[in-house]
C-alpha cells in the first residue's frame, strides 16, 4: 500500500466519521419523537377496567382527563380511551 492509498483511506474514514457525527443528533431526535408519540397496548400492561384497591387511573400521574367529568380520558403511556376506574401495572400516584 502506498502513502497515497493510506491517506485516501484515512480521509475516507474521517469523512465517514464526520458524517456520522453530524447525522447522530438528527437520528436521536427522530427516534425520541417517535417513541414519545407511541403508546403501549392495554394487553402489554395488564390493563383492567376495575380499580386495584384504591389505585385507579384518575389518580395516576399519566392519566389525562377527558372533556366530561367522570368520563373516559387518555393516558400518556397506554393507548386508547381510558376509563377513570381502570388500572394497569404502570400506575404511578400523582
Amino acid at each position: 500500500m502506498t502513502l497515497f492509498d493510506m491517506r485516501a483511506t484515512r480521509r475516507r474514514w474521517l469523512l465517514g466519521a464526520g458524517l456520522t457525527l453530524a447525522a447522530a443528533p438528527l437520528a436521536l431526535a427522530t427516534s425520541a419523537s417517535a417513541s414519545a408519540a407511541a403508546t403501549t397496548p392495554k394487553s402489554d400492561v395488564k390493563y383492567q377496567f376495575t380499580p386495584n384497591g384504591e389505585q385507579h387511573c384518575s389518580l395516576c400521574a399519566s392519566f389525562i382527563a377527558g372533556d366530561s367529568p367522570g368520563g373516559p380520558g387518555t393516558c400518556k403511556i397506554v393507548e386508547g380511551p381510558i376509563p377513570q376506574n381502570g388500572w394497569c401495572q404502570l400506575y404511578s400516584k400523582r
